[in-house]
């Protein structure tokens, strides 16, 4: 091994460490940064970390516009592009402080890794997605099959998801004993829920229909009296598999044990949707449909703020910043009834100008 190579290694390890231990970032943060780090040094082909000049970030960033993804074979979107500059560009600002680069680089050079100002302004932008609504939900839980353990188990996920507005890494860590079915809460235990920088906090179930709570109270009662779980194992476990009765492998129970990672959680919220005649929405999105439902019951500053504080957000901006975008056309709509409302009379009177009305 080369000492270039060694050298980078050594510092980007160095680099992982301080993220962990000085920063505190989460092991899937730490593993996103890793990754961004890897496909610069993919680029570079063993080339010094300190051999940076702003037409080799230049090259870097035709680089990406080219690189395909291992798994589907498409070009990376512009988002995941965006986030690996990002990454790279926080290592070269703490490298750039590091003894035995400072003389060779400068945090103006880092700069040079900043994404273009129209996709980032794009990535921040609150504008409208998509997003199913309450009806959808409901109609894709009355829908779903529940013969087997495995479709009753993975209704129950989407249910969950509707009444809590839960992230699905937070979703799938959730144990027994976090859920309260008389006071219809649920507490999301920072130490031991996957939950967003480890924050605890509870959440009242969402008014989204009793359905919604039936099918996740069967669920807990069916995992307690016929497969006989405790309070501390998982509310979502993972498929057993084994040799099944046609002498294949498939899933033959339960484990007691979560899954390990969300993409499972997340391809059964798409497939649901799919199934139910639906576009196969993300899980996250019910976060946008929550933020929707607000509009329904939320009358004061406190009623937003409760609501905001069950999806675990400090701050009621958050809610509506990132999720509460108003569709365009509800956006016209609401703007047209303003102007009706508001008594304005127009200043001119000529057919050819058009009322504001």
């Amino acid at each position: 091994m080369s000492k270039r190579i060694k050298d980078n290694t050594r510092i980007k390890r160095k680099y992982l460490v301080w993220l962990k231990d000085a920063k505190g970032f989460s092991e899937s943060s730490i593993d996103k940064a890793a990754s961004a780090i890897s496909t610069y040094e993919t680029f570079l082909k063993n080339s010094d970390f300190r051999s940076l000049h702003p037409e080799r970030v230049r090259s870097f960033k035709r680089f990406l516009a080219n690189l395909k993804n291992q798994r589907t074979g498409a070009k990376l979107s512009e988002a995941t592009s965006d986030a690996i500059l990002r990454d790279v560009k926080a290592f070269y600002m703490w490298l750039a402080d590091q003894s035995g680069y400072r003389s060779k680089l400068k945090h103006s050079d880092a700069a040079y890794f900043s994404p273009a100002r129209k996709s980032d302004q794009r990535r921040r932008g609150g504008c409208w997605r998509p997003h199913p609504s309450p009806q959808q939900v409901c109609h894709v839980l009355l829908n779903m099959p529940s013969e087997t353990v495995f479709q009753r188990r993975n209704r129950a996920l989407i249910a969950f998801l509707f009444l809590t507005g839960s992230r699905e890494s937070a979703a799938i860590s959730i144990r027994l004993n976090h859920i309260d079915l008389s006071a219809r809460c649920v507490h999301f235990d920072g130490r031991s829920v996957n939950t967003k920088f480890g924050k605890n906090f509870s959440t009242g179930f969402f008014p989204v229909g009793r359905h919604a709570i039936s099918i996740l109270s069967d669920w807990i009662e069916e995992l307690k009296s016929k497969h006989y779980f405790g309070a501390t194992d998982p509310l979502f476990p993972k498929s057993k598999v084994g040799v099944g009765q046609s002498r294949r492998f498939e899933a033959i129970g339960l484990m007691r044990e979560p899954w390990a990672r969300s993409s499972q959680a997340a391809k059964i919220f798409k497939a649901a949707f799919v199934n139910a005649g639906l576009p196969p929405f993300s899980p996250h999105l019910i976060r946008n449909t929550i933020a929707e439902l607000a509009k329904d019951h939320c009358k004061t500053p406190e009623d937003y703020k409760a609501w905001s504080q069950n999806l675990g957000h400090d701050d009621v901006l958050t809610t509506f910043t990132s999720y509460g975008a108003v569709a365009a056309g509800r956006q016209m709509e609401l703007m047209t009834g303003f102007r009706r409302n508001s008594g304005h009379v127009p200043i001119h009177t000529n057919s050819d100008v058009i009322d504001p009305a």
